[in-house]
């Protein structure tokens, strides 16, 4: 994948481990990710719905990059949460075993010690039951060659009805990208196209230059037989400058971001020390000249190379460095073309020799030394001690070259490796043996082919930081594309900023930036709805802690002393547990309290929860039951002949407006595309004339009055249809049964005891209400026609760009100057702005309207002429028919 900017592997897998007919299905997945001046938040939300008699485990594998960590994991089971606790490893397993035995829902979060890129989670699921399964991961994005790539893998096995992904990106500096390919499937392989498209399905907004929002919610439609099955990729970067870089400082904790615009590379001798022993035989070795033939061409002017190979013999291309010009580049192709795999493999003695050759070069001017080393096997031949030959390189090099480290395959020595790059300043990586190999090995020279800055030490003055609690601070490279961190905490947190320098090498000498406090200090941001996963108070001290926490890992990884190893990872479990991280030191598990062994039931039984209520089993018309939500009042709704009751964000009071329509029209009442939601409203007429004035619901002339005889609501595959003597749900209709809850999915229809109300319930937190009132009932409604009124209870899952002539109030704001008239009666001149076409004037009088949800009466101000300049549009566009 020579071309992607950024090969941040934030992926995540959602595999569900299957029983045949009965296994549990997952029926909505919502990934939302909020990245934050680079810390990256992700929640995964899946429901689960267990239909089999008895409980069963439901396996999930979540596949996520080294550098993340599970901070949050949760049930949500009949509409109660139980979060989980971060534990000892060894602790969190007795705990989930005991509970799994009692047949209760429980779920248990720990790292694979074999396999740190991936995540167990564990959930057993009661019978008849449904659980939410909710993992909060958080990682600090790194940036690779010259950007971020956020990556996604979603697998569920077949198509989600509710799916949806959402990534918000907010950043100290402008963003000078921002782009979302097609999906990529799961199973694809590196490339080198360089061509760049872009996912059709996927929208990007930009709220500002700074900040991002991409959704991408593909109906069932959208997605194949086996549902949607890839990666979902936003890559992005932001403005660069010659500077000190971005210091962000909140609450104690900075985090500093530095990430120089050098234009001047410097030169580098590179060797390449490469395992041609007897198991590099055929695909491999071939793999392996593919790959240098890229790598050789990405040596630039000024560099010089060489490589070793080494079976159980070691030898060299030239007895020294060699300037790259286009002769000799060709002549090293040539010579890789002769390699041939053969013989043991002596490890030790090709990574001493390449240590000697390289300091001898070393010597003979300012230059960036680097090895990359490869083998795909265990030492075989001559020092074959692994921890010995980590001690004697450790001994030749005294930390002054960079190792870069790959192991080809599934049989090499990964822990060697892994800790000959640790001690020496470098990076390890696995290269999986696949028909790309050749490209993962040339994509991973690629982050470290050019040099801009060497031996850069960022130096923080006086005593404003705490310097036992300082991340790496010194670096032997900068390399073109990637980015230095820097964390700490604040001696004294009063003070807001810190006096700093930092010195490097580059090309032409010396280089010593400074930081501007007027520029490169990161000001608290207006957040608005970017920022719901993580609290921007502890943003810096998260920073810090995760950070501090993979620093103390990764070099304990490296330590050879055993002692300094677990002091090591004393402090990184204390961390762990103290900020909730889930690392390979913890696990988290979650429990459900205590109930009766769990007993196989038949379908035509009920199921009794563990407060003893009766559970119909499910189908499209029954469900588990729900209550109504107390104390929750409804600030915008259409009810009586229709009144239009809003509240919005500056007014003490609600606004108010009437809809004079005819019957049979449809009006569009809340619209979201973002969430595939719609809300329609049918007009029935009254047509007896009044004879008593004082009948509240007709004019003093007698006048025709209308109402909603019919509310429709829709999202996606979900639809239900409201009149005042049936409800239909999903094509299937049934009377008002009072006391009712209808099911479909994890949305929930419940009609009240009293039979005067519907509540809609969607999962992320979306709620309608609607009342009917019937013309045997009060004065009010005895004028011979049924009606409906719907009130919207909570919306927080719709996006900014909700609309319709009610939903369109739902992110406005109004300024009010208030005034009075000539008689004394107050009017009001409203100011609308918020997601509206244009900002807008208009007039009001300060009147009463009756809430029929409550039964009381409420001031507003009325707005004449069907809502007139209060709506985008006139009242005709919201006509569906």
């Amino acid at each position: 994948m020579k071309n992607i900017r950024f090969l941040l592997l934030l992926c995540l897998v959602v595999t569900v481990v299957v029983a045949k007919d009965q296994s549990p299905r997952i029926y909505s997945l919502h990934i939302r990710t909020d990245i934050q001046f680079r810390f990256a938040t992700t929640l995964v939300t899946s429901r689960v719905a267990n239909p089999a008699n008895y409980s069963q485990e439901t396996v999930f594998d979540v596949i996520l990059p080294d550098e993340a960590f599970i901070s949050n994991f949760t049930l949500e089971i009949d509409g109660k949460i139980y979060p989980g606790i971060v534990k000892d490893k060894d602790e969190a397993k007795k705990d989930y075993e005991k509970a799994k035995k009692k047949g209760q829902t429980t779920g248990l979060v720990s790292q694979k010690p074999r396999d740190t890129r991936k995540f167990k989670v564990k959930v057993t699921v009661a019978a008849f039951s449904k659980s939410t399964f909710n993992l909060t991961y958080q990682e600090l994005l790194k940036r690779v060659k010259g950007a971020y790539e956020h990556k996604i893998f979603v697998s569920p096995g077949y198509p989600v009805d509710d799916m949806q992904i959402s990534v918000a990106i907010l950043e100290s500096r402008d963003l000078t990208k921002v782009l979302v390919p097609p999906i990529r499937a799961l199973n694809e392989l590196l490339s080198q196209d360089k061509e760049q498209k872009e996912n059709a399905l996927a929208v990007i907004t930009r709220p500002s230059s700074k900040s991002a929002y991409i959704t991408y919610s593909p109906t069932a439609d959208d997605q194949s037989t086996g549902g949607v099955s890839g990666q979902f990729i936003v890559q992005y970067d932001i403005g660069r400058s010659l500077d000190g870089g971005d210091i962000l400082v909140v609450n104690g904790y900075f985090v500093h971001f530095l990430a120089p615009d050098v234009q001047t590379v410097i030169p580098k001798d590179v060797l390449f020390i490469l395992d041609v022993s007897g198991s590099m035989g055929g695909r491999k070795i071939e793999q392996l000249k593919d790959a240098m033939y890229v790598v050789l061409d990405e040596l630039q002017e000024g560099d010089r190379f060489n490589i070793i190979t080494f079976s159980g013999d070691i030898r060299s291309y030239m007895p020294e460095m060699i300037d790259v010009t286009r002769e000799e580049i060709l002549k090293a192709k040539e010579f890789t073309q002769t390699i041939r795999a053969s013989g043991w493999t002596d490890i030790n003695g090709a990574v001493l020799r390449g240590i000697d050759l390289l300091k001898i070069s070393k010597q003979e001017g300012e230059r960036s030394p680097v090895v990359v080393f490869l083998t795909d096997g265990h030492p075989s031949s001559g020092v074959q001690n692994p921890l010995q030959i980590l001690r004697n390189i450790d001994s030749a090099n005294e930390g002054e070259i960079p190792i870069f480290s790959l192991a080809f395959g599934s049989d090499a020595d990964w822990n060697l490796v892994k800790k000959m790059a640790i001690q020496n300043d470098g990076v390890g990586r696995k290269i999986y043996e696949d028909s790309d190999s050749d490209l993962q090995i040339s994509g991973f020279y690629d982050e470290l082919a050019v040099t801009l800055l060497n031996n850069v030490s960022v130096k923080y003055l006086g005593d404003a930081v705490d310097d036992e609690t300082l991340t790496k601070s010194e670096f032997k490279n900068y390399f073109k594309g990637s980015e230095l961190v820097v964390a700490g905490r604040l001696a004294d947190a009063e003070t807001p900023t810190v006096d700093l320098e930092i010195f490097s090498n580059s090309k032409d000498g010396a280089l010593i930036l400074t930081v501007d406090k007027d520029a490169n200090f990161i000001d608290v941001p207006d957040t608005g709805n970017l920022m719901e996963l993580t609290d921007f108070q502890e943003i810096t001290e998260k920073t810090w802690a995760y950070l501090t926490i993979k620093q103390l890992l990764h070099k304990a990884e490296g330590e050879l002393n055993q002692t300094a190893v677990d002091a090591m990872k004393s402090r990184a479990k204390q961390l762990s547990l103290q900020y909730g991280f889930v690392t390979p030191l913890t696990s988290m598990v979650v429990t459900k309290p205590e109930v009766a062994p769990d007993k196989p039931i038949t379908p035509k039984e009920d199921a009794t929860a563990s407060d003893g209520s009766k559970t119909p089993p499910a189908s499209p018309l029954t469900g588990s039951s729900s209550k109504l939500r107390a104390g929750n009042k409804p600030k915008y709704s259409a009810d009586n002949d229709p009144h239009f009751i809003v509240n919005m964000k500056g007014l003490d009071d609600a606004i108010c407006f009437d809809v004079m329509g005819e019957e049979g029209d449809v009006y569009r009442l809340v619209t979201d595309i973002y969430t595939g939601l719609t809300v329609d409203g049918k007009v029935v007429a009254n047509k007896m004339v009044a004879k008593k004035a004082k009948m509240t619901h007709y004019s003093k002339t007698g006048e025709i009055k209308t109402f909603f005889g019919e509310i429709s609501i829709k999202r996606r595959r979900f639809e239900i249809i409201v009149t005042p003597t049936k409800i239909t749900l999903m094509s299937e209709t049934t009377d008002w049964l009072n006391d009712t809850t209808l099911n479909f999915g994890d949305t929930q229809v419940v009609v009240d005891k009293a039979g005067t109300m519907v509540v809609v319930e969607f999962d992320d937190e979306v709620t309608f209400l609607i009342m009917r009132h019937l013309k045997s009932g009060s004065l009010l409604r005895a004028g011979k026609v049924n009606f409906l009124g719907l009130y919207i209870v909570e919306h927080k899952g719709l996006s900014d760009h909700t609309h319709g002539l009610l939903g369109q109030f739902l992110h406005r704001t109004v300024h009010l100057k208030k005034t009075k008239n000539r008689k004394g009666k107050f009017m009001g001149q409203l100011r609308v702005s918020g997601n509206t076409q244009r900002p807008r004037k208009l007039m009001a009088t300060l009147g009463h309207r009756l809430n029929l949800a409550t039964n009381k009466t409420v001031s507003c101000w009325m707005v004449q002429h069907n809502g007139g300049a209060l709506l985008d549009g006139k009242i005709t566009d919201y006509l569906i028919k």
